[in-house]
């Protein structure tokens, strides 16, 4: 489980429980935990759900409840538990078009050039899906609709443009 090692008051079965209990989400659903922070008072915890081939997908409140359940037996009644769902949704990804991507770029202020330095692309292969004479691929469109949800998602941060700009994902 990433983030695992910020809670060092476990025991060894606590830690056993964890890792077993992410393990068969996992393994038939397809969902995932990572605990973002931890302090004497308060636990962060991410969790997310990835395409599986049961195609049942579990809403934001499902997760939240599934992840308090796994949860709420390994922390200390001290800790309150804070979770950060991130609900599977395919259908938005599916329909994102390049109408999107201009969309995206006028709202957030990105140039193409500034697209070429955030994603280390070939400025002419962008260019083309730019002027519509390349349809977007499956992996450019999920390329671009992610860097934008991470971009969007970001709390008071405004884009770093420079080539230097690595994304944390």
């Amino acid at each position: 489980m990433k983030g695992i090692e910020m809670l060092p008051f476990l025991t060894k079965e606590q830690k056993e429980l964890l890792e077993t209990s992410e393990r068969n989400y996992k393994r038939f659903a397809r969902v995932y935990f990572q605990i973002l922070s931890i302090s004497e008072n308060e636990a962060i915890v991410k969790v997310w759900q990835l395409e599986n081939q049961a195609k049942r997908y579990l809403s934001e409140k499902e997760l939240i409840d599934r992840t308090k359940a796994v949860f709420e037996r390994i922390l200390p009644e001290s800790v309150q538990l804070h979770v950060r769902p991130v609900a599977f949704d395919r259908v938005e990804l599916n329909n994102f078009s390049i109408t999107d991507v201009e969309v995206k770029m006028n709202r957030l202020g990105l140039k193409p050039k500034d697209l070429v330095h955030l994603l280390n692309i070939n400025k002419s292969q962008l260019s083309l899906i730019l002027n519509k004479e390349r349809g977007l691929t499956k992996s450019s469109k999920a390329m671009l609709y992610y860097m934008f949800k991470y971009i969007e998602n970001e709390p008071g941060r405004e884009p770093d443009i420079s080539p230097e700009v690595v994304l944390k994902v």
